[in-house]
């Protein structure tokens, strides 16, 4: 039962329908931005809080996190993108410009030795099994991209809440991008941040006027509610 005496939190923030349209919007890629514009720092702040207070296997951090302003490195790391596109005029390879947001979030693989062969870990039977079979670097692994998945959907979703448009990238030359961004690990995944041009198609090329990404339908996903 509600109690009316106290503030509803969802009321006083966003209403259903707000989250609704954030979570549709965060699952479109925006290709263009409105670069006049500045992310503020408590938003930066809230964004860097959903990379890092969300959840991941026993707390272990497997993944470091770059929040990157530098329109040169930016520029740098666009450079070395690539991804098959079609459109309705060609298909070929072309750079993600989704990467050339206000704010370009970098997720860099990080494996902290010291935890994984920490004693508390080790005891733990799951943990045992594992290493006996000769499966505990696949489930590192596993593990690892489950909490990258996790950190990159708080954060997606996040800055859709507060008013942004997002863009993920996994296709890009990854020795590169670790040499140019001075990484001590590889680079896992590229998220663009920023503002929509309005009046813009989201989907067409930052760069290139006469390009336009394509899009595809969402494919349904089965739910099922049990009670």
């Amino acid at each position: 039962m509600v109690n009316k005496g106290k503030c509803n939190m969802l009321q006083e923030s966003h209403t259903h329908d707000e989250i609704s349209k954030a979570i549709v919007r965060s699952q479109h890629t925006q290709r263009n931005f409105d670069l006049t514009k500045k992310i503020p720092a408590e938003d930066m702040k809230i964004m860097m809080n959903a990379v890092t207070e969300c959840p991941s296997k026993q707390n272990i951090a497997y993944y470091r996190v770059h929040f990157i302003e530098d329109r040169d490195l930016i520029e740098d790391i666009h450079s070395h993108t690539r991804g098959f596109v079609t459109s309705k005029h060609e298909t070929g390879y072309e750079t993600n410009t989704q990467v050339l947001a206000n704010l370009l979030v970098l997720f860099e693989r990080h494996l902290p030795n010291d935890r994984l062969s920490d004693d508390s870990v080790k005891r733990n039977d799951q943990t045992r099994y594992f290493q006996e079979h000769g499966e505990w670097e696949d489930v590192i692994v596993r593990d690892m991209h489950t909490s990258v998945g996790i950190a990159s959907g708080y954060l997606n979703l996040t800055a859709s809440l507060l008013g942004y448009r997002t863009g993920c990238c996994q296709c890009f030359d990854s020795d590169k991008l670790k040499e140019v961004a001075l990484l001590e690990d590889a680079p896992l995944l590229l998220m663009g941040v920023g503002y929509h041009q309005k009046g813009i198609n989201r989907r067409k090329h930052h760069i290139r006027d006469d390009f336009l990404f394509s899009a595809k339908k969402k494919m349904p996903i089965e739910t099922k509610i049990w009670r």
